[in-house]
């Protein structure tokens, strides 16, 4: 009985979803809803054609030109002007760099460590901006004579919170702080998958892997200035974007235009149940976001169990939508480009463990920080849990400069030092010939199906664990002993 009323409360909350759309409010659903946050990169949709008709001779210079009119348009032209200066100060810093690491007199560690400190405290720097404030009276002139300067979402478009809302204040139509507005959120602006590049980049100047002739001014603003994979990627490498550029005019032809769009319609497609089923799950029916946040600080007031239960769930799976959506419409226009734009996908849902999860969730970023932070600590060769600790804690801290973050790495890291341990004792247990646990290893591993089902259950709720310590700090301990007490409730009471 309690499975039917929850397939009726859904086919019913599903219809009202539907029914409350307003399809053809252009600017207040699809503009305002729809195409906002990283969805953004709809806008170079424009650009596209007039990117194509550069020759391949002229392509970087197009490349440059048209995100930079992106930028423009999206975040304003002091950010596009900012953007541009950021990049060409790292590209005289990779050059300085790479003359650094090449001398003997100085310290070995010297250089990488100068590297580091430089990204690192510039991304710091980027994100302690969202709190920087001009004077009153600036702001206000600013924003009567040039709101050109300030983003699309604040100047035309409701995208960015509510200064009112978040912090208090002058209320929007007085205008918005401009710094404030600007760096309102390192992973939607650039910046956090800047840093990642530049990581990338860096890394590769000290390994030499990076030939002199190929790093040109005109080939780093094009691989920094590449408007559909600018905002959250995928993180492509360095190398590879410029051979992609030095061959796409081969790989453009009318054949393509039918896979990228449906490529493109799919992630449009994901926008559009995020915003009309999940968001509104999260927003009214879980108080996300609201004044109380009542999910993690009252998880005793959702009345259903199925929403108590599956709340982290919903929350991670409407980033998904909303993050694998946006790099289908990059991806999209990257094929009629006839730039093969790295994955970043990969049914990360039908995982069987924790390092099958991360081959196949933001894939560009894994890949990257196994090669340039896992490997180069030493890998699978020495201190492997010290290793693991570290990279996940720098990806909890690169998400969110904040203690929750940090505690969400360092779970993260844990359930990964553990399913690396299961694994190799697992393969030990294999190499065995005889003995109990070997017997009842290769018995287990015959029966058909289960072994994969329990495995995908037991990671798929570790990870909405993670999930819960992300979002809600010590509120995922509440929420956890909510559903344990109703369970237990359940259970005593039959």
């Amino acid at each position: 009985m309690a499975l039917t009323d929850t397939i009726t409360a859904v086919r019913t909350f599903a219809a009202d979803c539907l029914r409350d759309v307003d399809w053809t409010a252009w600017k207040g659903f699809w503009l305002e809803a729809v195409f906002d946050d990283r969805y953004v990169v709809i806008y170079f949709f424009a650009l596209l054609p007039l990117l194509m008709l550069f020759s391949r001779q002229r392509l970087r210079t197009g490349i440059i030109l048209t995100g930079l009119a992106f930028l423009c348009y999206v975040f304003g032209v002091l950010y596009a002007g900012l953007w541009l200066l950021t990049c060409t100060c790292f590209f005289w810093l990779g050059e300085k760099f790479a003359v650094e690491c090449r001398r003997k007199d100085v310290l070995p560690i010297g250089p990488p460590l100068a590297a580091i400190l430089v990204i690192g405290g510039w991304y710091v720097i980027t994100m302690a901006l969202h709190e920087a404030e001009l004077p009153a009276a600036l702001n206000a002139w600013l924003w009567e004579n040039v709101r050109w300067i300030f983003p699309l979402g604040t100047r035309g478009l409701a995208w960015e919170p509510t200064y009112d809302l978040l912090r208090g204040g002058a209320p929007a139509d007085q205008g918005y702080p401009l710094i404030y507005a600007l760096f309102w959120n390192v992973h939607n602006i650039g910046t956090a998958y800047l840093a990642v590049r530049m990581l990338h980049y860096f890394s590769d100047i000290k390994r030499d892997a990076l030939p002199a002739e190929r790093r040109t001014l005109l080939n780093f603003l094009a691989y920094t200035c590449y408007a559909p994979n600018l905002i959250q990627g995928p993180i492509e490498r360095f190398q590879v974007f410029q051979d992609e550029m030095d061959t796409c005019h081969e790989r453009r032809r009318w054949s393509n235009v039918v896979p990228a769009s449906y490529r493109i319609g799919m992630g449009v497609l994901k926008a559009l149940v995020s915003t009309i089923f999940l968001q509104p799950l999260l927003f009214h029916k879980l108080g996300i976001g609201s004044a109380e946040y009542t999910y993690y600080t009252q998880p005793e007031k959702i009345e259903s169990f199925f929403l108590l239960y599956t709340g982290g769930a919903i929350q991670i799976y409407t980033l998904y939508l909303e993050f694998s959506g946006y790099c289908d419409v990059s991806a999209g226009m990257a094929r009629l480009l006839g730039y093969r734009q790295v994955e970043n996908f990969n049914l990360p849902w039908l995982a069987t463990s924790f390092r099958d999860f991360w081959r196949r969730w933001h894939i560009s970023l894994s890949f990257l920080l196994r090669d340039y932070v896992y490997i180069a600590m030493g890998g699978n060769r020495r201190h492997v849990s010290l290793n693991i600790m570290v990279t996940f804690f720098l990806i909890g801290i690169w998400h969110w400069l904040k203690l929750q973050a940090a505690l969400w790495g360092i779970v993260m890291g844990v359930f990964v030092v553990i399913n690396h341990y299961w694994v190799n004792w697992m393969k030990r247990l294999d190499e065995r010939p005889d003995g109990t646990l070997p017997a009842i290893r290769r018995a287990w591993i015959r029966v058909p199906v289960l072994p994969q089902v329990l495995a995908w259950l037991v990671t798929m709720h570790a990870f909405i664990f993670t999930i819960l310590v992300l979002f809600g700090a010590t509120g995922s301990l509440r929420v956890c002993g909510e559903i344990l007490r109703r369970m237990w409730v359940a259970v005593a009471g039959t």
